[in-house]
């Protein structure tokens, strides 16, 4: 008898998730470095594969992403959602051969994956996020996912070097000094938990991406850092703030330090994911949220965007 069964695959091995994902996704050039990189040497914990399997075959997964949050009360076990593939072009050739993919409940492949890491999540996690499109987002609020925000991007041209009064070093390798300077400025809102071990293997140890990342002095005494990174296309060159994490008051010197690093590049428009509305606005950011890109929220804790300090950090496109 045909059947559609849905399961967690803990410990899918590299070589047997690299030939699902190639042929999800139909990227034949999707590098064994970047699949271990991005879903085995996460120093939080190794990703999560949600799978559905009709009979043998495999035509759906979601991949969940360990990921650990914090605040200065505590920290927070969670997941981000990395993956939702399906291979449509074996489900419409099993469909036109009459097969049936509507369980009971009357749900479809998507969604009962969907209900299948609920269940997990439940039992394992607090704070779970996600990144949805719009074509992707009702399937995920139908199931309980909450719309937290859209991205928080904000804008700028930049037709000029700004003058700042910090200094500033490269930063080559982040270390315990980083760790420690992170804590000691935590506020209320939820961060990521960017230990050093992590800000390494996010922004400096990352195959798929190259990020220049800075440390800024006042009076010799470490105020902040930064991650920056270029955007180059054949429409637009962007200068992608990713991180700012600093002493209060002293945002917008290393904002000013980001203007003056891309404009020396020819790159003349920055941007910045944002909680700080005050601060965008008293440096002439324009505000551009894509109403076709939401971030979504599953967990045990009311929470919403204003308990969030949301950076490009947050998401892997960044």
């Amino acid at each position: 008898m045909d059947r559609l069964k849905f399961s967690i695959r803990p410990n899918l091995e590299v070589k047997e998730f690299k030939n699902l994902v190639v042929k999800f996704k139909k990227n034949k050039n999707f590098k064994i470095k970047n699949i271990n990189w991005d879903y085995y040497s996460n120093p939080f914990g190794k990703s999560k594969f949600f799978i559905a399997k009709f009979n043998n075959l495999v035509i759906g997964m979601i991949v969940c992403f360990k990921q650990i949050y914090i605040n200065r009360d505590k920290k927070f076990i969670g997941y981000r959602i990395q993956d939702v593939i399906t291979d449509t072009k074996m489900i419409r050739i099993l469909i036109r051969n009459n097969k049936n993919f509507v369980l009971k409940n009357k749900k479809g492949i998507f969604e009962n994956l969907i209900i299948k890491l609920n269940n997990h999540l439940k039992k394992k996690s607090e704070i779970n996020l996600g990144f949805a499109n719009h074509l992707a987002f009702p399937y995920w609020k139908r199931n309980f996912w909450k719309d937290l925000s859209n991205f928080p991007i904000f804008e700028k041209k930049i037709t000029k070097e700004k003058f700042f009064n910090l200094k500033f070093k490269k930063i080559n390798k982040f270390n315990v000094k980083h760790e420690k300077f992170f804590l000691n400025n935590l506020g209320k809102k939820i961060n990521i938990f960017w230990t050093s071990k992590y800000l390494n293997w996010r922004y400096v140890k990352n195959p798929r991406s190259n990020y220049y990342n800075y440390e800024f002095f006042y009076n010799k005494k470490l105020i902040g850092y930064t991650v920056l990174k270029e955007y180059l296309s054949d429409k637009e060159n962007i200068g992608h703030i990713c991180q700012i994490i600093s002493i209060p008051g002293f945002e917008k010197d290393i904002i000013f330090f980001a203007n003056n690093f891309f404009f020396k590049k020819k790159i003349f428009k920055i941007s910045i994911w944002s909680s700080n509305y005050n601060l965008m606005k008293k440096m002439n950011f324009t505000k551009n949220f894509p109403e076709n890109k939401k971030i979504v929220y599953f967990g045990k804790l009311k929470l919403n965007k204003l308990n969030f300090d949301i950076n490009m950090g947050f998401s892997d496109i960044y």
